[in-house]
């Protein structure tokens, strides 16, 4: 293969979802496989990025008042090493932020629920290793809901600051970060086998 295999901070929960059978790669693992090996940058839309991506700027400016940091700014430098490559939202001196838009009140609470998801933990490791950071904070706004074709502005700033936030503390935890690393290498040898099997078979009766 041409290309090598280093897994998105953002998607290091797929290739580190658990298999039936111990040793081998799970089928989310596999199937993300595929995707990255096919490369068809096909773009996904939905409401809910939309809106995170409408209101990013604003939710970062009410994480660093929230959180007492004063001013912060969006992080554009991208990380790799090896293995890892991402940008996170809000790098500081001592720390990651990552800053995630609640579509309303209702998907705010359920995350009160929910705790801290494994996915979005994973996620902040790798910022960290890359970004050598050795906190990371996991940071979700409730920000107002931008008028779009399909509905008006909804309103959430009229709300109590404190209650149109959550946030989780995440440490970095060096075994993560192995375990990634052990897994990045064990899905570029199932890559090797994939693009082998690929190649002979394509452009041929079979």
């Amino acid at each position: 293969m041409e290309k090598l295999f280093k897994i998105r901070c953002s998607q290091i929960g797929k290739i580190m979802s658990n298999a039936k059978v111990k040793g081998e790669l799970s089928q989310t693992c596999k199937t993300y496989l595929h995707e990255w090996y096919a490369n068809d940058n096909e773009q996904i839309h939905s409401k809910y990025m939309d809106k995170g991506n409408a209101v990013e700027h604003d939710l970062i400016d009410f994480m660093a008042e929230q959180l007492g940091y004063g001013m912060a700014e969006k992080c554009i430098e991208s990380a790799s090493n090896e293995f890892i490559q991402g940008s996170c939202d809000v790098i500081t001196h001592d720390a990651i932020i990552d800053v995630k838009a609640s579509w309303n009140k209702k998907t705010l609470h359920q995350q009160v629920l929910d705790g801290l998801d494994k996915d979005y933990e994973l996620q902040l490791q790798g910022y960290m290793h890359l970004y050598n950071r050795t906190k990371a904070v996991l940071f979700f706004g409730l920000m107002n809901t931008p008028e779009t074709n399909y509905s008006e502005e909804i309103v959430y700033e009229d709300m109590p600051s404190n209650e149109r936030w959550i946030a989780y503390n995440v440490e970095y935890n060096p075994e993560v970060i192995k375990a990634i690393e052990e897994r990045v290498i064990q899905c570029r040898a199932y890559l090797t086998e994939y693009d082998l099997l690929i190649k002979n078979k394509l452009g041929k009766v079979n």
